[in-house]
């Protein structure tokens, strides 16, 4: 089996590398991509824990990139993470994610809420900080009575707290992936709120952009997701990933590992990168 989308508590997952890739090695998983939100930090503590356990580690990570006003999430693939274009971009994107936490811990002051602790809580834990380690801590510190409450209340779209996102825009996020030898790879597409009009039309940019590839089978897909991933993948000349968005043992709709057959007429992104078999997954 072959999983190339997981998380680890470098970003906003529940596992630190070495215990994913444990776990990985234990629902046998021979080929993992780490890919977490905006960082590479967990890599070499990855890469250690593959040799340990025999699971080839696909070096990866997850962008977070502007597309026609929405925020549209890109796979990088067998990047080479030291690559300097890469390190510039990691750097960069870390640095709009601070100013975001604590721009939304400012509102969340003026809401008589504690947002001075808040910030503190979430820097305190977080390397790279994002809105679900805020909402774990409005959860800790009494605010809000789950993480789902303080998406409904405070932080999500249209909440007195939420600030919009200011992501590169989708072309210079692949830029930074092929600059860094990897395959850029759109991710969940069927998740954003696009017409079908508009899906094809960010497929199309994203291709002339330089992207290779399109994620068919994301943790929880329904069947009907992973077709209509798979007639945009043909439509679209893009080659397929397979990933389960693997954040943690307690998000039991997407185990790590447990993915939907690839359909038939796909080639594997894999396939290119010696990977050879398990062409469904």
């Amino acid at each position: 089996m072959i999983d190339l989308h997981s998380h680890s508590t470098c970003s906003d997952g529940a596992l630190p590398p070495a215990e994913l890739l444990a776990r990985a090695a234990a629902v046998g998983l021979r080929a993992l991509a780490l890919t977490d939100h905006d960082t590479v930090a967990g890599l070499e503590e990855a890469a250690a824990a593959a040799r340990t356990h025999g699971v080839r580690l696909v070096p990866g990570i997850e962008f977070s990139a502007a597309w026609r006003s929405q925020s549209i999430h890109v796979l990088g693939l067998w990047i080479d993470p030291g690559a300097p274009a890469l390190r510039a971009a990691v750097a960069a994107q870390l640095d709009r994610r601070r100013h975001r936490i604590r721009a939304i811990c400012e509102r969340l002051t003026h809401k008589g809420l504690p947002g001075d602790r808040l910030l503190a809580m979430v820097e305190a834990r977080a390397s790279l900080p994002t809105r679900s380690h805020l909402a774990d801590a409005l959860v800790e510190a009494g605010c809000v009575r789950d993480p789902r409450a303080a998406f409904r209340v405070h932080l999500g779209r249209g909440r007195a707290a939420h600030v919009a996102a200011e992501w590169p825009a989708l072309a210079e996020i692949v830029g930074w992936i092929v600059a860094a030898g990897g395959t850029a790879s759109l991710a969940h597409p069927t998740r954003y709120a696009l017409s079908a009009t508009a899906r094809n039309a960010l497929l199309a940019d994203f291709v002339a952009a330089g992207g290779r590839a399109l994620e068919i089978g994301c943790g929880g897909n329904a069947a009907h997701h992973v077709d209509a991933c798979a007639a945009l993948a043909r439509r679209h000349g893009l080659e397929a990933t397979v990933g389960s968005d693997f954040h943690g043992p307690r998000m039991p709709w997407n185990p790590l590992g447990r993915l939907a057959k690839l359909p038939d007429g796909l080639i594997p992104a894999w396939r290119s990168r010696g990977i050879g078999g398990d062409e469904d997954g």
